[in-house]
Parts: structure tokens; sequence; C-alpha cells
């Protein structure tokens, strides 16, 4: 899997600059996501965040208007137990999948992860440097405005030792397109 993200990056990033998208070079969707563990025994985890997205230069589209372009992301919130609460900030790419045409948007992405402690309540997510990969789904109302749904796996990917718990959470989200 690791891999395969990899090359695609790597193939987008040498790819001669196709129709340059119209929001290449500014920031959208902007917004806010929160959501819950999708695990019982993560001590009724919860997460806040801000979120914002920065449109890239490069993509792929067909006649038809289908494609996938890229956008960098960035996050900044709080991650919440019972017991504890705790920064997490993240930054990394993400490749969106979708027609200007119809209202919903695959997004998907991998992001470098920093939370403020590796340990909330009884779990201990062994260090604070993370890793956060999602799929999101977004629905389009009108073109300013959507409603997101996200699923995101939070773990340390074997960099830290072990243990290496992870954590999962679905997550919901109002964007805007400025």
């Amino acid at each position: 899997m690791k891999r395969t993200f990899l090359l695609l990056i790597a193939a987008l990033a040498l790819l001669p600059m196709t129709e340059r998208s119209a929001a290449a070079g500014s920031w959208g969707p902007l917004g806010v996501r929160g959501g819950v563990s999708a695990d019982g025994e993560d001590n009724s985890a919860y997460l806040i965040e801000a979120f914002g997205t920065y449109q890239l230069p490069w993509g792929l589209r067909n006649k038809a208007g289908w494609g996938v372009w890229t956008e960098a992301a960035i996050t900044a919130g709080t991650l919440s137990t019972e017991e504890d609460n705790g920064f997490i900030g993240t930054l990394g790419p993400a490749f969106r999948f979708g027609n200007p045409d119809f209202p919903v948007e695959l997004d998907l992405g991998v992001s470098i992860a920093i939370i403020s402690r590796d340990r909330f309540g009884l779990k201990d997510y062994n260090g604070i440097q993370q890793f956060v990969s999602h799929a999101e789904l977004i629905y389009h109302f009108t073109p300013g405005f959507g409603l997101s749904y996200r699923f995101q796996h939070m773990s340390n990917a074997g960099f830290n030792g072990g243990p290496n718990p992870g954590i999962n959470m679905h997550l919901i989200g109002v964007d805007w397109y400025p």
C-alpha cells in the first residue's frame, strides 16, 4: 500500500501539467470536522479539528471532466478522551477524485501527524510522531458548501517500535470553498 501510494505521488510529480485546475494555487476547501473513535477500546476518544487544503497544479482530467488532482492538507485540533486532552496537527498530500459537474468527490491521503502527548487515558500511542491515512467522501450542496464523511487511521506505522496500537475514527465535516 505504501509503495503504491509513493509511486502514484512520484508519477504525478513527473507528469507535465495537464490542464491547470482553475483552483490550483488557491486555498479550499476550508472547514471543521469532528468525530469519535471507531473502536470501543479507545476510552471514548474524539477529535475536533480545523482543516485547510491548498490546491496543487498537478492533475489529470478526461474530456468528460472526471479526474484526479493534488492538494496539500493541513489540520490543527484536539484529540481527547474521558481523561485527557491533547493537540494534534497534520500535514501531507492528498488526491481528490471527481468531476466538477457531479456533487460527490473522493479524497484520499496520508499525513505526518504530531500529537502533544503519546498517552491518552490508558492507551499509549508510543510516540508523538504519528501518521494519519484517510478516505473521505464529500457531498457538495452548492459550489461553495459541502458536507463530508471521513474514515481515518492514526498510528506510528511501526517507526517508534512496538507497541503500535493506532486509532480508527469516524469524522463528519463542514467544508467551505472560498
